[in-house]
């Protein structure tokens, strides 16, 4: 009976070791692209992404002077060049240059855009105060809308909030909440002093957005202390606003860098004296995650990881705790990150 035993054990021993293994992928096997621009030169890169290993880095484009930044929509690539007031637009598939949206007979400078629907883009400009519209598929510029004094960013809201679109006024401490239905600015949103970053939260229903405090931008020596706030997108009511900072002695001297939201319902807010964390549940509490200088902040929502730029390495942060996961090298210092 023992032995009869003992020989089927042996049997499904034999069968389990022949029978195909459950596939487990980890996260570090998942390989991906990083857009990036260098601080010190007028280029924009792609590379593919493997755990902490850069495996494939290539130039897919090149000017003779400054980008700002890279935004994907669809199959194109918007190629932000202030100094040249104008916008390169590159095929997504090949990089290859498909038109070029030029701002040089209106003097003004793009830094940032969105998308409110599928046929448009809608630009914002250094030290101006109104939003433009491009259309994409006559390529041309579509009119403008008037909005708050020194526009600093523009997000447009998440699935069948996409026609939502706000803009963030540096001078005017207002966040401008504009309809692409009717491209008339809905509701002015009073906030705290120098709002400059936006984002959507995991839900979709509410705007998150950071404000770097009074006398940042201007070099006063008044200066106020950073601040993060909520809006709610459908009840266009501001929901909650508080100052933070690292509890340091300088935290009123210090300067918010950037702005990460996480599915896990976390901001991450980089500062000039650390790193803070922020619950955009409850809107009350936030605490400092570290005193790491970061100089630039990005969520990659494929991945569910923060990116930080900290020198020539990306720091991949938990989105959970902003713990330091793994550390990919780079070898030059980049100004501005977009993960794909």
């Amino acid at each position: 009976m023992n032995y009869l035993l003992i020989i089927s054990i042996s049997l499904a021993c034999v069968l389990g070791a022949c029978a195909p293994e459950e596939n487990v992928v980890s996260p570090n096997q998942d390989v991906w692209t990083l857009f990036f621009i260098p601080v010190n030169q007028n280029a924009v890169y792609s590379d593919k992404v493997s755990g902490t290993t850069l495996l494939d880095k290539k130039k897919i484009f090149e000017a003779n002077t400054g980008i700002q930044k890279v935004f994907i929509y669809r199959d194109q690539i918007y190629v932000l060049m202030p100094d040249a007031k104008s916008i390169k637009i590159l095929n997504r598939s090949n990089y290859t240059e498909i038109h070029t949206i030029d701002f040089i007979s209106l003097q003004k400078k793009p830094i940032s855009m969105a998308f409110g629907n599928a046929t448009t883009g809608y630009i914002i400009f250094e030290n101006d105060s109104i939003v433009m519209l491009y259309d994409i598929l006559n390529k041309k510029l579509a009119g403008s809308i008037a909005v708050g004094k020194n526009t600093t960013d523009i997000i447009a809201g998440l699935s069948d909030r996409q026609n939502q679109l706000f803009v963030s006024n540096l001078r005017s401490n207002t966040i401008s909440h504009i309809d692409t239905r009717t491209n008339k600015v809905e509701k002015e949103y009073g906030v705290l002093t120098a709002p400059r970053y936006l984002s959507n939260d995991p839900t979709g229903t509410k705007i998150v957005f950071v404000s770097e405090g009074a006398g940042k931008s201007n070099g006063s020596a008044n200066r106020g202390t950073p601040g993060i706030g909520f809006i709610d997108i459908d009840r266009k009511v501001l929901l909650a606003q508080m100052t933070i900072s690292t509890r340091d002695i300088d935290s009123a001297d210090a300067i918010p860098a950037g702005l990460a939201v996480t599915a896990n319902e976390w901001a991450f807010v980089p500062m000039s004296n650390g790193l803070i964390k922020v619950d955009t549940r409850e809107y009350k509490t936030y605490s400092t995650i570290s005193k790491t200088i970061y100089t630039g902040i990005v969520y990659n929502d494929r991945r569910r990881e923060v990116l930080a730029l900290y020198g020539e390495d990306i720091h991949v942060l938990n989105d959970n705790s902003g713990l330091v996961q793994r550390v990919l090298q780079t070898n030059q210092q980049l100004k501005f990150i977009y993960p794909q």
